[in-house]
């Protein structure tokens, strides 16, 4: 997916679901792939639920390229998780058929969205499935590599890879 004349980017999205999670991940891992090219992704990954008793969550990283700028792509996104039945306004410890954030859209650092996505250095959840998808990735901002921060960083929360894949068919 393009807009304009901007060259592409790599953007790298959290994906995370607690409600019919292989479902509604392998639903938004199907619309992502048809709108934007070279699509990879981490292993899938199980946490709990984070700030309330709930089934846990299923997480993973996406990265693909875009030439959309990071308020077109958050808008894409939100576009995504409405389309899998989550509602604008939904409090924000509750189950969720989808969770989509953009964690990093190249080397672009900015306050609006919030580039790098601040959760990627205090959740679990985040930083584990990109740092497996890009260990070698630099953060923006920062020299330090992805690997580097999650072999080191003190993270909140247990996060389990689960094997085999789930949303493997």
């Amino acid at each position: 997916m393009n807009s304009g004349s901007r060259p592409p980017r790599r953007a790298f999205v959290g994906l995370g679901s607690n409600v019919e999670p292989a479902s509604h991940l392998r639903t938004a891992l199907a619309a992502i792939a048809g709108a934007f090219e070279a699509v990879r992704r981490s292993p899938v990954c199980a946490s709990p639920a984070a700030g309330y008793h709930g089934p846990d969550y299923w997480n993973l990283c996406v990265a693909f390229d875009t030439s959309l700028s990071p308020m077109e792509l958050v808008g894409w996104l939100k576009q995504l998780e409405a389309s899998l039945g989550r509602r604008a306004g939904e409090p924000r410890h509750a189950p969720k058929t989808l969770d989509a954030d953009l964690l990093l859209l190249g080397r672009v650092v900015s306050a609006r969205p919030p580039l790098p996505h601040p959760e990627i250095l205090t959740r679990t959840y985040v930083l584990g499935p990109l740092a497996m998808l890009a260990p070698e990735l630099p953060l923006p901002g920062s020299e330090r590599m992805l690997g580097d921060i999650w072999r080191g960083v003190q993270c909140t929360g247990h996060l389990e890879v689960l094997s085999p894949d789930p949303l493997q068919p």
